[in-house]
């Protein structure tokens, strides 16, 4: 199962790098946060931004479900070496764990969307090009639904990758 995962995700991230590398242009960093996605496209280059944002949408509904299934290790052995440097395997494996445990099992799963972002590296974001899904997701033991957010990065090998999940 990981290795058929492993080679899933891989394959996604190959197109999705592919696809981004002839939609998006490139454009000088900017000190606000701002959608990294040029304003007029070609035809032939918004379709291919719509397959790789359905691309990363899938490998970002993959990534959610692994941890569902607590295999957040298994989802940290494929990120980006940023987020790597950001967190350590353990500390990742037990921040998930301690946000999602008093929520109980996830229920309805709503995707919310996919946001393109490019940060200058001023803050807490290294710079680069990301892209983030959004989910709406109500657990079992929360009143309210969740917000469950996969981000990935471009690395410097143009290839798109998973850099962190986050919940409110």
């Amino acid at each position: 199962m990981k290795s058929r995962f492993t080679v899933f995700l891989a394959a996604l991230l190959l197109l999705s790098a592919s696809n981004a590398s002839h939609a998006q242009q490139a454009q000088p960093p900017q000190q606000a946060v701002q959608s990294a996605v040029p304003q007029s496209l070609t035809k032939e280059q918004q379709a291919a931004l719509d397959q790789q944002d359905q691309d990363i949408a899938r490998v970002a509904s993959a990534i959610v479900k692994l941890i569902d299934e607590n295999k957040a290790g298994d989802v940290w052995n494929q990120a980006s070496p940023i987020a790597k440097k950001i967190i350590a395997r353990d500390d990742f494996m037990k921040k998930i764990a301690r946000d999602r445990s008093p929520l109980g099992p996830p229920g309805l799963r709503m995707p919310m969307g996919v946001k393109h972002y490019r940060y200058d590296g001023t803050g807490n974001m290294p710079a680069g090009a990301y892209i983030n899904v959004l989910f709406d997701t109500q657990f079992s033991q929360a009143s309210q639904s969740a917000r469950e957010n996969v981000t990935f990065i471009l690395d410097s090998d143009q290839v798109w990758r998973f850099v962190g999940y986050s919940l409110r």
